[in-house]
């Protein structure tokens, strides 16, 4: 190595921006007298043909004639302050914090299951923490010659392996993931996210960089698949198919059947027909003979056997259709 002219220099890099993973500094040749700083969370490495000579984590100012070179030429033996060898360092200084990075699928994964052969669409988003792993590499494979080397620069070849990794950490290995399973997937957010920062710590190993941690702050899917897991919910939460279509019945007559007082008796006159007529079903199941329950009207009048209400009219008949509209009974 050597040094050149007799001015100092102050080797350093004063940070400006925090996405910044590596700055090289300006200069090839070291000048007999300069003093290198090293701030928290920063690494210096002295780099020489093609080889990293050293390096410097601990924080503070250090002259390099009488702290670095000595240190170097015990570890490498060809480090001289006798004039112009003609070999030259190169300096990087190394964030060695761990730097956040947003991330996100660009577009939603297709992931396969029973119900949609061809998928369902899964998108997510969050954030995770890089950090160097193998500087060396990390120059040699990515960086190259530039003399600085931010989070944006790195974050496209991320982006490019995470979408196959979160998809087969969403399958586990299997071909097919049932829509219930698919939609409970951020209760189990945490697990996953795990798993997705241990396989792309793998991947991003070869460049020389690591993944700390990863956390998935929201899951999302299409409107209509968002709306579809709702009326599953539903119909589970209900247990039954035929109470599940009464119930949906009656919500629908609460949409379109108008307001006010008369809309709300009649809903309530359906709720009461519908209520004694299930748990006129279930009695019958448990206890063969029962007094039948008399049907009410949608006033509160005990309406006669087997007369059915008119939604239309809200009154009770004794028809499948109302004798006044003409419209069909329930």
């Amino acid at each position: 190595m050597s040094w050149f002219g007799q001015g100092k220099d102050t080797i350093e890099w004063e940070e400006f921006r925090d996405d910044v993973l590596f700055y090289k500094w300006r200069a090839n040749e070291i000048k007999r007298g300069s003093k290198l700083i090293i701030r928290a969370g920063q690494n210096a490495i002295f780099y020489a043909n093609g080889q990293i000579e050293g390096i410097f984590k601990d924080e503070g100012n250090f002259d390099v004639e009488t702290q670095i070179t000595p240190f170097l030429s015990t570890l490498k033996g060809f480090f001289s302050l006798r004039g112009d060898t003609g070999m030259r360092a190169e300096v990087y200084f190394v964030n060695a914090k761990q730097l956040l990075l947003p991330w996100g699928t660009r577009q939603r994964i297709m992931i396969p299951s029973p119900e949609v052969p061809s998928g369902v669409p899964v998108g997510c988003n969050g954030n995770l923490l890089v950090e160097f792993r193998d500087y060396l590499t990390f120059i040699k494979k990515v960086a190259g010659v530039k003399s600085t080397y931010s989070l944006e620069d790195i974050s496209e070849r991320i982006m490019g392996v995470l979408n196959p990794i979160i998809a087969e950490c969403i399958l586990h290995g299997e071909r097919q993931i049932g829509v219930n399973a698919l939609i409970g997937l951020q209760a189990n957010s945490r697990a996953l996210g795990r798993e997705i920062s241990a396989e792309l710590d793998k991947e991003l190993l070869d460049i020389g960089l690591g993944v700390a941690s990863l956390n998935i702050l929201s899951i999302n899917y299409p409107k209509e698949v968002q709306e579809m897991a709702e009326k599953v919910a539903a119909q589970s939460f209900v247990g039954d198919v035929g109470k599940y279509a009464a119930i949906s019945m009656a919500d629908s007559f609460g949409k379109e059947g108008g307001g006010g007082a008369g809309g709300a008796a009649a809903q309530m006159g359906m709720g009461l027909q519908m209520g004694q007529q299930m748990m006129a079903g279930m009695q019958h199941t448990v206890q063969p003979a029962q007094q039948p329950t008399q049907p009410q009207s949608a006033a509160g009048v005990p309406a006669s056997s087997g007369e059915k209400f008119c939604t239309t009219c809200r009154k009770m008949v004794a028809s499948n259709f109302c004798p006044d509209c003409g419209a069909q009974t329930v």
